[in-house]
C-alpha cells in the first residue's frame, strides 16, 4: 500500500486547458489604434478616443463557458477572458451584447471583485440601479471638413444601455486556434468603419453624433447598437 502511495504521489498532473475569446477592432482593412486618425465613407476624419463594451453569457445550449466580460481596449486590449475549459465543448456560442437583463438589476457591488460586473470594476460603466449598466461607450473626435489636416469640429459620444436595446449574438461551427500553453482561442473582429458605414442605415458623424439612451434619441440608439452587432464577426 505504501509502494502504490508513493508511486501515486510522483504521478505527473494532467495539464490543465484553457480557452480565451478576444475581440480586435480594425477600421476597414486598417490596423486599429486608439486616438488614430481613419477616414469615413464620406470623406470625415476622425478619431476614437474612448471604446467600450460589455458582453454576458457565453454558452454553447445549457454549457455555460463565462458569465461576464468587458472590452476597454484602450486599457486591456483585445482579450475578453481567459479561463480553464474544453473548447472542444464550444463548437457554438451564443452570448448577449449588453449585460443581461438576469443581471443588469442586481448589487452591483454584490458580484465577485475580479467580475467585470462588480462596481469597482464597472466604474462608470454603471449608470445606477433602474437603468443598469452602459453597454457600450463609444466616444471620438471627428471633422467635418475634408482637408489636409485634422481640425475636429465635434464631438461624438453613444452610450448605449437598459434593457430594450440588448442584443443577441451567435457563432456556429467554431475554428478554435491552438495558441500554445494547452490554450485554444476563439477571435472576433469588430469592424469599426462597417460600425459606422452600414448602407442606408450608416451614421452620418455630421448629424448622428449623441446618444445617451435617453428619450428622444431612440432612432439613433437602436441604429448604433444594431451597427454595433452587425460589425462583430468571427476574425
Amino acid at each position: 500500500m505504501l509502494a502504490i502511495a508513493a508511486c501515486d504521489k510522483d504521478k505527473p498532473e494532467t495539464p490543465k486547458n484553457y480557452v480565451q475569446v478576444a475581440m480586435q477592432p480594425v477600421f476597414g482593412n486598417q490596423t486599429f489604434y486608439m486616438d488614430s486618425i481613419y477616414s469615413t465613407q464620406e470623406g470625415y476624419q476622425i478619431k476614437f478616443t474612448e471604446l467600450k463594451c460589455y458582453f454576458t453569457l457565453f454558452k454553447n445550449v445549457s454549457n455555460a463557458l463565462h458569465e461576464a466580460a468587458l472590452l476597454d481596449y484602450r486599457e486591456t486590449g483585445n482579450l475578453l477572458f481567459k479561463k480553464e475549459g474544453d473548447y472542444t465543448k464550444f463548437s457554438n456560442i451564443s452570448a448577449v451584447l449588453g449585460v443581461d437583463s438576469s443581471l443588469n438589476h442586481l448589487d452591483p457591488s454584490a458580484f465577485p471583485n475580479n467580475s467585470p460586473l462588480n462596481i469597482s470594476n464597472a466604474g462608470p460603466m454603471h449608470w445606477g440601479w433602474n437603468p443598469g449598466y452602459i453597454f457600450m461607450n463609444i466616444e471620438g473626435k471627428v471633422d467635418t471638413i475634408p482637408d489636409a489636416t485634422l481640425n475636429p469640429d465635434l464631438s461624438f459620444s453613444f452610450h448605449i444601455g437598459t434593457d430594450t436595446y440588448l442584443q443577441n449574438l451567435q457563432f456556429n461551427n467554431i475554428n478554435w486556434t491552438n495558441i500554445g500553453n494547452n490554450t485554444h482561442q476563439f477571435k472576433l473582429k469588430l469592424d469599426l468603419l462597417a460600425f459606422l458605414g452600414q448602407g442606408a442605415n450608416s451614421i452620418n458623424l455630421n448629424s448622428e453624433n449623441l446618444t445617451h439612451t435617453a428619450a428622444g434619441q431612440e432612432a439613433l440608439t437602436q441604429k448604433v447598437i444594431t451597427n454595433f452587432k452587425n460589425a462583430i464577426s468571427p476574425f
